[in-house]
């Protein structure tokens, strides 16, 4: 009886002993449904963020929602947080960046009403645009001088972007094809139907990264990354979010 008490003390210490010495990391996340929700601490992201902390059993993931693209940034480099989400390569810091982790799915979105026709990004020149922060220099050299030649405005919130294009203030939007729908669900005013749409898939299939301070761990994530992909994990993640918000409407999504 007494052997018994002990093994089940040593088990019970050895638990509880590893869940006090995992060391906290906080992490800034965006402020974008599907990818982060902060009603209960999910999302595409955070989801991924998760599946690859489970392998990182010495470290325990602590996420700060709400922050557009710029802010997240910015806490990053003023070292307010220990790990970024959705960093940008045109984005510069100094971290370790991980290796390309969120995958993207952008599209330019118009109203099927308005008759525009889009085939390539250079179509999109002299246009009204609208995207997100960040996207000037996120899409490279190619779509930043189309933005130069066109009426082009950036904004902290997708919903502003669906608004916008509602009203008719803009011609394209430009932004990731979830994102949008999700815009979409959740407007209370003016409320349209996708099929109200049309999505241009004339955008390349793009991935941010994490950014790190410790670039042990940074190698660390890279690792546990690799195992999450392998499992499929990553692609049931993905899988299970297009689900809720129904089938695309773009073709091969």
């Amino acid at each position: 009886m007494r052997l018994k008490i002990s093994v089940i003390l040593l088990l019970l210490g050895t638990v509880f002993g590893s869940a006090v010495s995992a060391k906290e990391i906080t992490i800034g996340m965006g402020n974008f449904e599907p990818y982060y929700i902060a009603k209960g601490q999910t999302g595409i992201f955070a989801d991924i963020i998760t599946a690859v902390f489970k392998r990182l059993p010495d470290h325990e993931p602590k996420f700060v929602f709400g922050s557009p693209n710029n802010r997240l940034w910015q806490d990053f480099k003023k070292r307010k947080v220990d790990a970024v989400s959705n960093l940008f390569d045109s984005v510069e810091i100094d971290g370790c960046r991980s290796d390309p982790v969120f995958r993207f799915r952008d599209v330019a979105v118009t109203q099927k009403i308005s008759g525009i026709a889009l085939k390539d990004i250079a179509d999109l020149q002299g246009r009204k645009i609208i995207a997100f922060q960040g996207a000037k220099d996120f899409f490279g050299q190619e779509f930043s001088a189309v933005a130069e030649q066109s009426s082009y405005s950036e904004v902290s919130e997708p919903r502003l972007q669906a608004q916008a294009l509602i009203d008719r203030r803009v011609e394209v939007s430009i932004g990731d094809l979830f994102i949008f729908l999700s815009s979409l669900q959740k407007m209370t005013k003016n409320r349209a139907e996708p099929t109200g749409f049309r999505f241009h898939d004339i955008l390349p299939v793009t991935y941010s990264r994490m950014g790190f301070h410790d670039v042990e761990l940074c190698q660390d994530f890279n690792a546990a990354l690799k195992q999450v992909r392998d499992s499929g994990e990553y692609e049931e993640i993905y899988k299970r979010y297009l689900n809720i918000l129904g089938h695309s409407p773009v073709p091969g999504m």
